[in-house]
Order: structure tokens, then sequence, then C-alpha cells
């Protein structure tokens, strides 16, 4: 009988854990298992890139309560269906994507084996957002119940190192570097180094605030710079004021999400400020195109995708003084930015889809 993957997944948007689902699911669909995928909410642009031989069940709406957001809601919901409407078997394991206690709960109560996947840092995600009590309750709540899970999968050495400096977990942490498609991508793009780019959601995580800051420095001893921001997010429209009121609005444009090829391909540098993150899929898609990096230099993935400043620059977390430091040197040096970015498009083959999948695949297989 073949294995049966179950990916818990509540919320599924349009972001970087969303493309790993899509390329994972796919990959194990390929390896001939079954695979099911159990969320609450699903975007339309992710259900239909999903495998037809893949059954995606919508939970069912159980309970609504006010006092939680909608991203706990549907956790919850998706917890119960899984627990009352989903059969399992001794060849069955889940893997989580996301809220993770409640697919270790599950687990344990299938009695059957979870891989958990760490999509951000496990302490920056924490950190920035929370009081110093809430910020211990979370991760020690993490830390319990991550030690039931069977395998945590990290996104990046930096994560895992975490979670290694903790005798709990030295012995079920792995590291596997979000997988990429290949693209075949024409060398040369005409650039234009003034124009700026930012693609993601946009929440407060991204810090795209303490971007539009540095852009209004840089603007004013640059009159010609220009930024685009790619994506949509609950943070849009504060964002929009704010370019409004440090009058800047003309000089800013917001894009939906589309396809980004064609910003990737146009524009002249691209930015990265995020307060933290796991292993950003933006960083190495613009890699892929020899656009030149910034990226703040936040827990974790940039420094590693980046080799610590060798394919791009890195800047100060949370400081748009040094940020706007970084675009007026990458502007002043294109040259030298168009080099580091070549040589980074080179290394991409350690994210190549099947050198990281083949590392799922031998983690399941001996499960």
């Amino acid at each position: 009988m073949n294995k049966k993957i179950i990916f818990f997944i509540p919320n599924i948007d349009d972001g970087g854990i969303e493309k790993n689902l899509i390329l994972l699911s796919n990959y194990f669909i390929k390896k001939n298992y079954d695979v099911e995928i159990i969320f609450s909410r699903i975007s339309s642009k992710i259900s239909s890139q999903i495998n037809h031989k893949i059954v995606y069940k919508k939970a069912i709406k159980y309970f609504e309560f006010n006092f939680l957001n909608d991203r706990i809601n549907n956790a919850i919901n998706c917890f119960i269906f899984f627990l009352f409407k989903i059969k399992t078997t001794k060849n069955s394991l889940i893997f989580s994507m996301q809220d993770h206690p409640f697919g270790i709960i599950l687990s344990k109560i299938k009695n059957i084996p979870c891989i958990i996947r760490i999509a951000n840092h496990p302490v920056s995600s924490l950190r920035f957002f929370n009081t110093y009590f809430k910020y211990r309750l979370k991760l020690f709540i993490k830390f319990f119940f991550y030690h039931f899970a069977s395998i945590i999968i990290c996104n990046s050495k930096e994560s895992s190192n975490y979670f290694k400096n903790s005798f709990l977990f030295k012995k079920k942490i792995f590291t596997i570097y979000n997988p990429i498609l290949p693209k075949k991508i024409i060398s040369k793009h005409k650039r234009n180094k003034y124009e700026l780019l930012t693609i993601g959601r946009l929440e407060k995580q991204k810090n795209l605030e303490g971007l539009i800051k540095a852009f209004t420095i840089v603007q004013k001893k640059i009159p010609k710079l220009r930024l685009t921001v790619v994506g949509k997010g609950s943070k849009k429209k504060s964002l929009k004021n704010l370019a409004i009121n440090l009058k800047i609005k003309k000089y800013v444009f917001f894009k939906n999400f589309s396809k980004p090829d064609i910003f990737y391909k146009q524009k002249g540098i691209f930015i990265l400020n995020s307060f933290f993150e796991g292993l950003p899929n933006v960083l190495i898609e613009a890699m892929q195109y020899k656009i030149p990096i910034i990226s703040s230099k936040c827990q974790s993935g940039p420094k590693e995708i980046l080799k610590n400043g060798k394919y791009g620059y890195l800047s100060l977390v949370d400081n748009e003084f040094d940020l706007a430091k970084k675009i007026e040197y990458v502007i002043s040096n294109y040259s030298k930015a168009l080099v580091k970015s070549k040589s980074g498009s080179k290394s991409l083959k350690r994210f190549s889809i099947e050198e990281q999948c083949q590392k799922y695949f031998k983690i399941i297989k001996n499960l």
C-alpha cells in the first residue's frame, strides 16, 4: 500500500509556504504517493496549480469565535474536520505546514507520524510582535509541542542550529532549502538602476514602512528614483497613506500580485526589508533574474541565500537609514552590483527541486 501524505495547512493564501505546498505535493504525486490537502481557506490562484490527482478537502465551519482571528478559527475548524472526517491508516503521515500544535496533536490521536516544516525563524517570528511575557509563553508552547513531532524540517541552517542547540531536538532536525523550478531566462535585460522593486505580502513582517521611509531619504537626493510595491495584504491602505504623508505618492506604485516576471526583468534593484523570514522565495526568484539585491540581515535565510553579501547587499534590520545608504551605494556602484547578481544566479543549483525534494523523499521513506 502506498504511503498517504496528508498536508495540514488551514490558510492557503499566495505566499512562499503555498509555493512550497504546490511543488512538494506535485512531487509526491509523481513518486506515487497518495496526497491529500486539508484546509479551511484557499486562494483561487493556488487551487488552479494543484495537480488534479491530489485530493484536497475544505474543512466544515464548525465554530467561529469572535475573540480569535480568522487564521486561528480556520485552524481550529481544520483540526476538528481532520479529527472526525479524515480516514488514516498505518501508512499515513501528517505533513504540517502551519499551526503545528494542531497537526502534532492529531498525529498522537491518530497514532501516525507528523512532519512539521518551520517556515520562519522560530524566535524572530515571535520576538518582534509580542510583549516579553507573550513571547516567552508562545516560545514555551512551541517547544513543548515540537518535542512531540516525528521530524522537524527547517528551511535554513540558522533555524536548524537554533533547535539543535536544545537537547530536545538534536536527533530529528533536518535542513531542506525551499525547492525552485529552473527557469529559462534571457540573460540580458534593460534595467533602470533608479527603479526599485519589492514583492511580497503587504503585512507587518515585511517592514514596508521602513522601506518607504528609506526610499524617501534617498529620493530627496535622487529625484528620478521610483519604487514599485507588488503584493496584497492588510497593510496596503496604511502604506499608501504613509506615501501620501511623506509626499512621495507619485513616486511609489502599488501593483497587485500577477506574474512577477515582468517586474524582475525591468526593475533595477530588488529590496527585501523584513523583520524576520525563513528562506524567502522572492530572493531566490530575484537571483534567477540576475537583478541586484538588497536584503535586511534578518533571521533567517537572507544571509544564506546571499552568502553573507557575496551575491548581494545586506542591511541592518529595522534601520531605514542603513537601508538608504545601501540603496545609494548600489546605485553608485551598479556595475559591481550586476556582477554580484550574475554570480548569485550561478549558485542556484543548491535550491534545485530535485535535490531538495529528494531529501524529503528519503525522510518519508524511512518513517
